[in-house]
């Protein structure tokens, strides 16, 4: 090991991802959670039913470190935070050091008393909710697999109404691109504060995507008309999207977003990560290996404490070296050519 400081400064100010929970209501077929050939049905090789306890966070988010904080993502790989019995209390307890919070759910979970009172929480806070709502009625549920489109509405709009911030992120499919303006409309009549076009890549080279629905049915996702929601962008004053990519097809020098943002992955097993690309990946697996050190059992906030993993390796010189070696695929495809999912806000 030599000298060179780890990819993350816990000396400086911070932000964390956080995956409180693998459990989900949903079943969205392009969710890693989900088998998308069977019914729809939850993966149980990567699904673990954990969580995040408050306890476990106490321990290693100290005051010390929380002071150094500035922002903190809830947002799940594979699960929705409000699954996780002790969400409320999780979040309570970092806005209670002025951290901003930002939770991504399909909405769908918990009563409209629970969204009430994070609305008061949240209120007056930089602190919001980002709901995933992908159409109206009668074309949400084909994407957000088993959710209730009714209970998403009671549960944002006593979430807005206790004085809580809101974005509606939107994916559009070939099934749900005319319903973007209705959408757009009623997001702004309930109180959201911002609507947000999603263009997912995960279409693949076919640019289809075939799942089986709970009942048995088969459905295609297909995507929406790109000159469709062009237009309609435009008309709607939208910017340009947050993570362009068309300008960095050919690029291969890595500009790690984690790096910069100061901004580690802890999943749901308690498992550190450099972000949720990599996390669980052939690439970081490879990196562990070659530092020597047991991802599941050293690197993790339930054996370990965070400040001390997050200044060993493969954090030091092991990724730097991957990245200038240009031998690190998935860095290569998310932080050189940014292939990403872009967001567009209208």
């Amino acid at each position: 090991m030599n000298g060179r400081q780890s990819i993350f400064d816990i000396h400086r100010t911070m932000k964390f991802h956080l995956e409180l929970t693998d459990k989900c209501n949903a079943a969205c077929p392009m969710c890693g959670r989900t088998q998308q050939m069977t019914r729809c049905l939850p993966d149980m090789t990567k699904v673990k039913n954990i969580e995040l306890e408050l306890d476990l966070i106490k321990r290693n988010f100290t005051p010390d470190l929380c002071s150094r904080i500035s922002e903190i993502d809830l947002c799940g790989g594979l699960g929705d935070p409000p699954a996780a019995r002790e969400c409320f209390e999780i979040c309570e307890y970092f806005i209670g050091f002025g951290i901003k919070i930002i939770l991504s759910s399909n909405g769908g979970l918990r009563s409209e008393t629970w969204w009430k009172r994070l609305g008061e929480l949240f209120e007056g806070t930089a602190s919001l909710v980002e709901f995933h709502i992908d159409g109206l009625e009668d074309t949400n549920h084909l994407y957000r697999v088993n959710t209730r489109f009714e209970k998403i509405m009671k549960n944002a709009e006593a979430f807005l109404g206790a004085g809580g911030a809101g974005e509606w992120h939107f994916i559009p499919f070939q099934h749900n691109e005319h319903q973007i303006a209705d959408a757009l409309k009623l997001s702004r009549e309930m109180g959201f504060s911002t609507f947000r076009i999603i263009d997912t890549i995960r279409f693949g080279k076919e640019n289809r995507f075939t799942y089986q629905l709970p009942d048995g049915r088969m459905q295609d996702l297909n995507p929406a008309d790109p000159d469709l929601i062009r237009t309609f962008q435009t008309n709607a004053g939208g910017a340009r999207p947050s993570n362009p990519r068309d300008d960095l097809a050919t690029a291969t020098a890595v500009r790690c977003k984690s790096e910069v943002q100061n901004r580690p992955y802890i999943v749901a097993t308690g498992a550190v990560s450099a972000c949720c690309w990599i996390e669980g990946s052939d690439d970081e697996r490879r990196m562990y290996s070659k530092a020597g050190v047991d991802h599941g059992l050293a690197h993790n906030i339930r054996n370990r404490p965070l400040e001390e993993i997050l200044l060993e390796e493969p954090y030091r010189t092991i990724y730097p070296q991957a990245w200038a070696e240009n031998t690190n695929p998935v860095c290569i495809r998310k932080c050189a050519k940014m292939q990403r999912s872009s967001r567009r806000a209208l």
